[in-house]
């Protein structure tokens, strides 16, 4: 039951952290360069237990897997595995985060709280247990990127009433968000080779996790054009003419949201260190094996091979891209361009799986 709702669970805590983050860093912005976001208070605090409950069900399942039903001898595992003591390290600073915003205490306090917390996140994540130093520097780094980057579009786009600002706006967050897509990529890479073997990473397509990871890279494509858009060419659009930067950062989140979801899902799977090993225990994905048409056994070998179809949906996904950044010159509305881009992974998708065999 639990192993079932986690990957939502992470989804949920991913987002919540993402609007606390977003929350107390744009306390740190001036007022003339951001646009008006009121939040009530009652939302935040819910935001901050909110991550108590939904961050639980990961820890529940190791403590459950290694205990024997619900008693103290299973409660006393939570000190024993590092996600059972990430969890309850998480929940003391999240009680103490409702606090502070509860008493609208300082946004230095605030922020040093979610730090921690971020921190705890990385102390229990797959990397840590593989290479701790490593993994656990380059995950947090990971994990507050992309949580400072969707955290403040996030407030952007869906909360604040309107961008008035928008040109102030883009000034500081610009470059923000290219140091953060500089830090999600190197802290990526590295997450990633304690995980995947880079040699394997073709072949990690046959197995569940690698076709999470798969889709979570293709996620990351339109997330840049939308980046692009909202960051580099809205700088071009004049203030009078019809553009409504909210939409089109929605537009944005929504595919932040979709490598949440793939990200949440790979949290729940065991990382395939060894390719053929994992095949040969845990089997390939079946509708990998239906894709490919062919029965995946150890050892193996992933190739591309090029075909009519793989080659056809291939140029349907560059037309779906290109038809993202026409529907902004055009000055439709973002949610065709969201459409386009939702198109655009799936031709995406299909065209590499159709262009590889066994």
């Amino acid at each position: 039951m639990i192993e079932s709702i986690i990957p939502l669970t992470e989804f949920i805590t991913y987002v919540l952290f993402s609007f606390l983050t977003g929350h107390v860093a744009l306390q740190f912005v001036p007022k003339s360069k951001k646009p008006v976001t009121k939040i009530p208070k009652p939302v935040l605090l819910l935001a901050a237990l909110g991550i108590i409950v939904f961050s639980l069900p990961p820890a529940l399942q190791v403590v459950f897997y290694f205990g024997d039903g619900f008693g103290v001898e299973t409660l006393s595992l939570f000190t024993q595995f590092e996600v059972g003591i990430s969890w309850i390290f998480i929940g003391f600073m999240a009680t103490l985060l409702w606090m502070t915003i509860y008493v609208e205490g300082s946004k230095y306090i605030q922020a040093f709280l979610i730090l921690l917390m971020i921190l705890a996140v990385g102390y229990a994540s797959h990397g840590a247990s593989l290479a701790f130093w490593p993994g656990f520097i380059s995950h947090s780094v990971h994990f507050f990127a992309v949580t400072l980057w969707t955290g403040i579009l996030l407030h952007v786009g869906w909360i604040a009433k309107e961008v008035k600002v928008w040109g102030a706006f883009l000034k500081w967050f610009t470059p923000l968000a290219i140091g953060c897509l500089l830090l999600l990529t190197a802290s990526g890479l590295t997450v990633m080779s304690l995980m995947v073997d880079f040699r394997d990473y073709a072949n990690s397509w046959a197995l569940t996790y690698g076709q999470m990871l798969l889709l979570k890279h293709i996620s990351i494509i339109p997330i840049l054009a939308f980046a692009i858009i909202n960051g580099i060419l809205a700088k071009k659009i004049k203030e009078n003419e019809d553009f409504e930067p909210q939409q089109w950062i929605q537009a944005e989140t929504i595919f932040l949201m979709f490598a949440f979801f793939f990200t949440g899902i790979m949290g729940t799977l065991q990382p395939p260190h060894q390719v053929n090993f994992t095949i040969q225990s845990d089997g390939a994905a079946s509708w990998v094996v239906s894709l490919i048409g062919k029965e995946i056994t150890a050892p193996f070998q992933i190739q591309f091979s090029p075909s009519l179809q793989g080659i056809l949906v291939g140029i349907m996904a560059i037309f779906f891209f290109a038809l993202l950044f026409v529907s902004f010159y055009k000055k439709t509305k973002a949610s065709i361009a969201l459409l386009f881009g939702i198109c655009f992974m799936i031709a995406f998708y299909l065209g590499i799986m159709l262009n590889i065999t066994v």
